[in-house]
C-alpha cells in the first residue's frame, strides 16, 4: 500500500512539474501562442492584414494569461490521460487494458482531429459569417466598420474550440456503439440514409447559418460514419474463424 502511495505522490509531483513547466514556456512563447490563435481570423475574406484592439491597459496581459492557461488545462489533461492509465493498466485484465488503451487513443485521435477541424474549418468559416454582416449593411447606404477586441476573439475562440471538441467526441460513442453490435451491422447498413438525415440535423446544429459550412460539416461526419463502417467490417472478416470441414 505504501508503494501505491509513494507512486501516486510522485505523479502527482509530475504533474504540477509539468504544469509549472508548461506555464513557464508558455508565457517565454507567449508571442508565438497568440500568433497561432489568431491565424484562422485571417483567413476571413482572404485578409492579408487585419488588427485587433484592447481598450483597457492590462488588458493584453489578461489575455496571455488566459491563453497560457488555456494551453497548460490542455497540456495537463493530456498528461493526466497517461498518468492514470500508466498507472492502474497493471491492474487490468488483459481485454481491460486492451479496450481502455483502445478508448484512449480513440479520444486522443478524435481530440487533435477536432482541434484541426476547429482551426482550418469551423472559426474561419464562423469569423467570415457574423463578418459578412459588415459588409451587406455597408451596401445598403449604412456604413459599419467592426473593429475586433482582442480579449473577445479569444473568448471566440475558446468557446469553438471546446465546442468542437465535445460534438466530435460524440464520435467516441457511435464508435463503442458500433464495436457493441458489431454482429449486427448489416442493420445498420441498412439504415444508412435514416443516419445521413441525422448526420445533417447535427451538422445545422452546431455549424453557422450558412449552407456552404452545413454542406461541409455534413460531408465530414458522413466520412467518418463510412470510416468507422469500413473499420469495423474489415475487424468481423479478420476476427471471423473459418468452419472447419472434414
Amino acid at each position: 500500500m505504501v508503494k501505491y502511495l509513494i507512486e501516486i505522490k510522485n505523479r502527482i509531483v509530475l504533474l504540477l512539474l509539468t504544469s509549472i513547466s508548461t506555464l513557464l514556456i508558455g508565457y517565454f512563447y507567449k508571442e508565438t501562442l497568440l500568433f497561432l490563435i489568431l491565424q484562422p481570423s485571417k483567413l476571413v475574406n482572404n485578409l492579408t492584414v487585419f488588427y485587433f484592439i484592447f481598450t483597457d491597459v492590462t488588458e493584453i496581459f489578461s489575455v496571455y494569461i488566459k491563453l497560457i492557461t488555456f494551453i497548460c488545462t490542455q497540456v495537463f489533461f493530456l498528461y493526466f490521460i497517461y498518468h492514470f492509465f500508466i498507472f492502474f493498466g497493471p491492474a487490468m485484465f488483459k481485454t481491460e487494458y486492451f479496450y481502455f488503451r483502445t478508448l484512449i487513443k480513440i479520444v486522443l485521435s478524435v481530440w487533435f482531429f477536432s482541434i484541426v477541424i476547429s482551426n482550418s474549418l469551423l472559426v474561419p468559416l464562423s469569423w467570415n459569417f457574423f463578418f459578412s454582416f459588415q459588409n451587406l449593411i455597408s451596401d445598403k447606404f449604412i456604413y459599419l466598420h467592426f473593429e475586433a477586441k482582442l480579449s473577445e476573439y479569444l473568448n471566440f475562440y475558446i468557446m469553438l474550440y471546446y465546442l468542437c471538441i465535445f460534438y466530435c467526441q460524440i464520435f467516441i460513442v457511435l464508435f463503442f456503439f458500433l464495436s457493441f453490435v458489431n454482429d449486427k451491422i448489416i442493420i445498420i447498413r441498412r439504415f444508412r440514409k435514416l443516419y445521413y438525415y441525422f448526420f445533417v440535423i447535427f451538422s445545422t446544429l452546431i455549424s453557422p447559418p450558412d449552407v456552404f459550412s452545413q454542406i461541409i460539416i455534413s460531408l465530414i461526419i458522413i466520412f467518418i460514419y463510412e470510416i468507422l463502417i469500413f473499420s469495423f467490417l474489415i475487424k468481423i472478416a479478420l476476427t471471423r474463424k473459418p468452419v472447419k470441414t472434414n
